[in-house]
C-alpha cells in the first residue's frame, strides 16, 4: 500500500490539509497517510483516525529527507508547494504532488516556485479560474481541487454550539486584517443602517494575532455603537471549536471588495480560506459580484455589488438552491493521479 507523506511546514494552511486528508481517505485504495508539520500541531493530527503517524518537522530539511527514506515513504504531497522544505524534498526520486496556493509565482519568474513545480508530477490549485489562467506549460500538469470535506474523526470532535434563540450568526473567517477583508465597508454600512438586534458577526480568526487590526476595528465598533453585534476570539479557536462555530452560522462573508489591497490577488492568483470553509459546511458565500462569472463560485454564493446590498441579502437570504453541481460530491480527478504508478 502507498505510504504518502503529507508535509505542511508552516502554521498556515492546516484547514487545507484537513480537507486533503478527508479527500484522500475517500479514494479507492486509499493510501496510508503520515503527516509532518510543526510540533504544536501533533495533538490535532494524532487525534485523527485517518492519519497513521505524525513526524514533527525537524529544523533542517535534510533530516526530513533521511526520515523519509527510513520510514519507507513511497510518495510525497506538499500541502504548500513552496519553501525550503519543498525545495529539498523534491530532490527525492519519489512521485511528488502539491498545492500551489499563490499562482502568481508561476506567472512571473520565481526560481523557487518554478523549480518546485517543475519537479512535481502534478500540482493542484484551489479554483478553476486559477487553473485556466496558468501559462500553458504549467496548465498541462495542473488540476483544480475543491476543498469541501473534513475527516470523519474530526467531525466527531466538534462540540455542540447552539445559537441563542432568535440570534442570527454570520461568519467572517480568517486573519483580522484590513488589507485582507473590507471590514470598514461593512461597518460603514451598518452605521448608516443599524442592524436588527439579533445579528451577530463572528470574526473567527485570532483577534490578538501579530499584525491584527482588531484594536482599530474595535474602536470603530464602539464609536458607532455596533460592538454588541461583533464577536471576536482574542486567542483564536482550536480546530474542532472553529468548525463548530462555522456549522452554527447561516452564511460566510469573505468581504473581498474592489479597492482593497488584496482584491487583485484574490481575483487572479489565490483563494481566501473562507471559500473552502463555506464549501465544507455547505454554507452560502455572501460575496461581491466580481466573482459571479465563475461557475464553481456561483453555485455556492449569493452576490452583491454594494455594502448596502450585502445587508439586504443578509436580511433575507435568497431561496435559490446552492451546491447543485456534481463537483461537491465527486471524487477529485486530480487526486486519482496520486494512485497511478
Amino acid at each position: 500500500m502507498m505510504r504518502l507523506l503529507l508535509v505542511e511546514p508552516s502554521d498556515n494552511h492546516h484547514e487545507t490539509l484537513l480537507s486533503v486528508i478527508a479527500l484522500l481517505k475517500a479514494l479507492p485504495e486509499a493510501p496510508t497517510l503520515i503527516v509532518s508539520g510543526p510540533a504544536k500541531f501533533a495533538p490535532l493530527y494524532q487525534s485523527l483516525d485517518e492519519v497513521s503517524g505524525f513526524f514533527p518537522l525537524p529544523d533542517k530539511p535534510e533530516a526530513l529527507l533521511h526520515w523519509t527514506a527510513q520510514e519507507g515513504i513511497t510518495a510525497i504531497f506538499h500541502n504548500t508547494a513552496y519553501g525550503r522544505y519543498a525545495l529539498h524534498l523534491t530532490k527525492v526520486r519519489l512521485p511528488q504532488f502539491g498545492i500551489v496556493h499563490d499562482t502568481e509565482k508561476l506567472h512571473r519568474l520565481s526560481y523557487m516556485g518554478w523549480r518546485i513545480a517543475a519537479r512535481l508530477r502534478n500540482f493542484f490549485v484551489l479554483r478553476e479560474k486559477l487553473r485556466v489562467s496558468l501559462p500553458g506549460f504549467w496548465r498541462r500538469k495542473a488540476y483544480t481541487l475543491y476543498l469541501h470535506r473534513l475527516p470523519a474523526s474530526l467531525w466527531r470532535q466538534l462540540p455542540e454550539i447552539r445559537r441563542p434563540a432568535g440570534e442570527r450568526w454570520f461568519a467572517i473567517p480568517g486573519r483580522v486584517e484590513l488589507k485582507r477583508r473590507a471590514y470598514l465597508d461593512l461597518i460603514a454600512a451598518l452605521a448608516e443602517k443599524p442592524p436588527p438586534p439579533e445579528w451577530r458577526f463572528l470574526l473567527l480568526g485570532p483577534a490578538d494575532a501579530p499584525h491584527s487590526d482588531w484594536t482599530k476595528i474595535s474602536v470603530l465598533l464602539h464609536t458607532h455603537k455596533l460592538a454588541r453585534h461583533f464577536i471576536a476570539f482574542p486567542e483564536g479557536l482550536d480546530f474542532p471549536t472553529y468548525h463548530a462555530y462555522l456549522r452554527a452560522c447561516e452564511a460566510v462573508l469573505p468581504l473581498i471588495h474592489p479597492g482593497m489591497p488584496y482584491f487583485e490577488k484574490y481575483q487572479r492568483y489565490q483563494i481566501t480560506g473562507a471559500f473552502s470553509l463555506a464549501f465544507t459546511h455547505r454554507k452560502p458565500l455572501i460575496i461581491h459580484k466580481s466573482f459571479a462569472e465563475e461557475p464553481d463560485i456561483s453555485d455556492a454564493a449569493y452576490f452583491y455589488e454594494t455594502p448596502t446590498e450585502l445587508l439586504s441579502l443578509l436580511d433575507r437570504l435568497p431561496e435559490k438552491p446552492l451546491y447543485q453541481q456534481p463537483l461537491w460530491s465527486a471524487t477529485p480527478e486530480g487526486l486519482l493521479t496520486i494512485l497511478r504508478k
